[in-house]
């Protein structure tokens, strides 16, 4: 990325997701990182890494390792953000989900860390005590890589990959010991917390030490790579997961059913977030393509949504503002003309209902959007803007950039090394383009209530929430 924020490369080396078991999903730490090496050396083939100011690293915030401090060689799997093999534990500590939404302004969940880091401490021989000793690290990913890149000398993450761990303060931006002790997790065993937007160690390529100068999780960079910098701006990211943040600014705000968190952070000044997720939006679209056994493509505009079946994406159990996590996908009005196209746009029209719900649970909660920017890999698929907007009464953007984290990356590592301000430089550019309501209003209610009478059938909750 050049010094206006226009993205000048962009290269990408693709990691497989492992499927064990129903609910689990995790990654071979391993190849996360070779992925990440080679992305950055393809990146710079026929460029002088002199050249380069600084680099910045955004990762999935929830997904969690261990490994050998010597060889820096995985001693787990790592356990997906989606992966929920920790539910038994959230529902034994169910009784302290006040307290704990109130510490980290997140609900209890097995989607965070805190459940998979003590199910991988509990299942995996001999780790427990390799953890109390120091012979065993863990962390995020971002922890987990900056160990990697840097050949051993950094091991420290930041308080938007912390803060997901549900074992961070968040009034003080540090673990908790508290939390630490009630879900059994050794102190030793994780990172120090530090600044986001602060030098966190050099990788060698090609002879040349680069510095990576800031770390933040995937979604707070998608917030500032799609431009929203400034408070009562938020950001829809349609990813593997749909998540939509909107930047509260120096002040932390709590609505019921959504997640207050940490969006950025430097050594002067801390910024906050509100934040609600849809657990299951590119993957949903991943699994009619596997059933399809094709890539499905839709006639590019959802028309007639009178005409769809309603897909409700449950298929990680159902995120903010209910919170069901042992919620099951349903799918609502199929008949013998129903293919893969149109299951396809009734679940893009099932994720746009999603998204909708949780600007409602804003609204409610006194905090209305003055402006939403969409960005992520469905964003211009399957005429899914159009309708989010007329199931919104307003317009949305669409971000003219197509990798969002990516960018909120390199940003804050400019903004880090000194190249500008995050939240006032005028020389960077954030282009999008306007989408209207493309669905008459009649039409979207009704969507919303067939949405709304197909979601009463998802399955009663497993576990907390």
């Amino acid at each position: 990325m050049d010094r206006r924020g226009r993205i000048r490369r962009l290269v990408a080396v693709p990691v497989t997701t492992r499927r064990p078991g129903p609910g689990r999903a995790e990654h071979d730490g391993e190849a996360l990182f070779r992925s990440v090496r080679a992305a950055l050396h393809r990146l710079l083939r026929g460029i002088d890494p002199a050249g380069i100011a600084a680099v910045g690293l955004a990762c999935q915030r929830s997904t969690f390792l261990f490994w050998d401090p010597e060889s820096g060689r995985p001693l787990t799997p790592a356990l997906s953000w989606q992966d929920r093999r920790g539910e038994e534990i959230c529902l034994a500590l169910s009784r302290h989900e006040k307290m704990i939404r109130s510490r980290t302004g997140l609900r209890l969940s097995p989607h965070y860390a805190a459940s998979k880091i003590r199910w991988l401490l509990d299942d995996s021989p001999g780790l427990r005590r390799k953890a109390e000793r120091g012979e065993a690290r863990g962390g995020t990913l971002d922890a987990y890589l900056l160990y990697r890149l840097t050949g051993g000398d950094s091991w420290s993450t930041d308080p938007t990959h912390a803060a997901r761990t549900l074992l961070m303060d968040l009034g003080r931006t540090d673990w908790d010991p508290e939390l630490l002790d009630l879900f059994r997790i050794p102190f030793r065993a994780l990172p120090p917390i530090r600044p986001g937007a602060f030098p966190s160690g050099e990788v060698r390529v090609r002879g040349t030490s680069l510095r990576i100068a800031a770390t933040v999780g995937d979604q707070q960079a998608a917030l500032i790579g799609l431009g929203c910098r400034k408070p009562g701006e938020a950001a829809v990211n349609y990813g593997t997961g749909a998540f939509v943040i909107l930047n509260t600014g120096a002040k932390p705000r709590r609505v019921p059913g959504l997640l207050t968190s940490v969006a950025w952070s430097s050594e002067r000044d801390v910024r906050y977030l509100l934040e609600g997720t849809v657990n299951a939006a590119g993957s949903a679209v991943q699994w009619i393509e596997r059933l399809a056994g094709r890539r499905v493509r839709s006639s590019g505009r959802i028309a007639s949504p009178d005409r769809l079946p309603v897909v409700v994406p449950a298929f990680s159990g159902l995120g903010a503002p209910h919170w069901i996590s042992g919620a099951r996908a349903v799918i609502a009005g199929l008949d013998v003309s129903t293919g893969p196209e149109e299951l396809l746009e009734g679940t893009m029209a099932g994720i746009a209902c999603r998204v909708a719900e949780i600007l409602a649970t804003m609204r409610r909660g006194g905090l209305r959007p003055r402006r939403i920017v969409a960005g992520g890999g469905l964003a211009g698929r399957s005429g899914l803007l159009p309708l989010q907007a007329a199931l919104m009464g307003r317009g949305i953007e669409r971000s003219l950039v197509t990798e969002g984290s990516c960018r909120g990356a390199a940003v804050l590592a400019g903004h880090s090394s000194g190249d500008w301000d995050l939240e006032t430089d005028r020389r960077l550019e954030f282009p999008a383009d306007p989408v209207a309501p493309g669905v008459p209003a009649a039409e979207a209610r009704r969507l919303a209530l067939r949405f709304r009478s197909a979601r009463t059938f998802v399955a009663s909750p497993v576990g907390p929430g």
